[in-house]
């Protein structure tokens, strides 16, 4: 069974839902990253299951209109207040948490395990974070926390087409706000404003592309970089303006461009070559960089270029 698949089966048992009530659970596991998407239409008539204690805490934060519920923590009611749109909370996974909810579930809950802070201090050069702090059962507006959930609410429709690199993306950037705002993490060192070096630059993109069907993650250019995952995102960055997430796609859909040319490629074999998890993912991105469909463009250049 897929680890996407473990997980939903987890959720599906702390949330008491049936079989038939699955599908209201949308899940993207991929290397530090999980995040589940919550959409139940009828409020709950149980309390949830206790969740598994862990090193780790969950981050909710409400979709559309609001959310009333009751709290248990470590078996003792806490306090709390209705959860409206936009509202983040935070949950000790440590402390064994168990709802009761009174209103339709629509959220995205972010997982964030003990040792993804560690790595974000010690890549830092901080030290690493005690606890995180935050009023158990009270909603926060965190606007980082935000955009980052709007970034990915339209891949839970298709994980399939989410690569490693924005997995990993995501899952950094939320992972170190997370340990400055609310861990007080505060780099002892000298922060660098430089990019990355020549050869460093040029090594990324050589190993990106000679590995474009391939789904690199981050620590795979990083290690290739002999920099530290964290180093090597902001360096990269800082040398390209553009995320390696970034950088990747755009280097695909041209190099994709570039077999349109070739009718004989379908854009199905096309999108298979440049790295792309299928036809509509190519669709999408190339649509959405060039403001044309790989489709219509193509028709077009046959149009102004007569086959002979």
């Amino acid at each position: 069974m897929a680890k996407r698949d473990i997980f939903n089966r987890r959720m599906q048992h702390i949330l008491r839902l049936s079989d038939e009530l699955a599908p209201v659970i949308k899940t993207i596991q991929k290397n530090s990253l999980a995040a589940t998407r919550c959409e139940l239409v009828m409020p709950f008539d149980a309390v949830t299951n206790p969740s598994p204690r862990d090193d780790a805490y969950m981050i909710v934060i409400q979709i559309h209109g609001k959310n009333s519920r009751e709290l248990w923590l470590d078996g003792k009611p806490i306090k709390t207040d209705p959860l409206h749109a936009g509202g983040v909370v935070f949950h000790d996974m440590r402390q064994g948490p168990r709802f009761y909810f009174h209103d339709p579930l629509d959220s995205v809950n972010f997982y964030l395990q003990r040792k993804t802070l560690d790595a974000i201090a010690d890549d830092a050069d901080a030290p690493r974070i005690s606890d995180l702090k935050f009023t158990p059962g009270v909603g926060v507006r965190d606007h980082v926390v935000g955009e980052l959930t709007q970034l990915l609410l339209p891949a839970f429709d298709n994980p399939e087409q989410v690569s490693r690199l924005f997995a990993d993306h995501i899952s950094l950037a939320l992972a170190t706000h997370i340990a400055h705002a609310y861990g007080g993490m505060r780099s002892v060192a000298v922060p660098s404003r430089g990019g990355l070096a020549t050869w460093q630059e040029r090594r990324a993109k050589e190993f990106m592309s000679a590995n474009l069907q391939r789904d690199v993650s981050l620590a795979q250019l990083a290690t290739e970089c002999s920099l530290s995952a964290g180093h090597f995102a902001r360096a990269f960055r800082r040398s390209t303006g553009l995320s390696p997430h970034q950088w990747l796609l755009q280097h695909r859909v041209d190099e994709a461009h570039g077999l349109l040319l070739d009718r004989r490629l379908s854009l199905a074999e096309i999108a298979r070559a440049c790295g792309f998890a299928d036809q509509s993912h190519f669709t999408k991105a190339y649509t959405r960089l060039r403001g044309i469909s790989p489709g219509a463009w193509r028709r077009r250049q046959q149009a102004i270029t007569p086959k002979s």
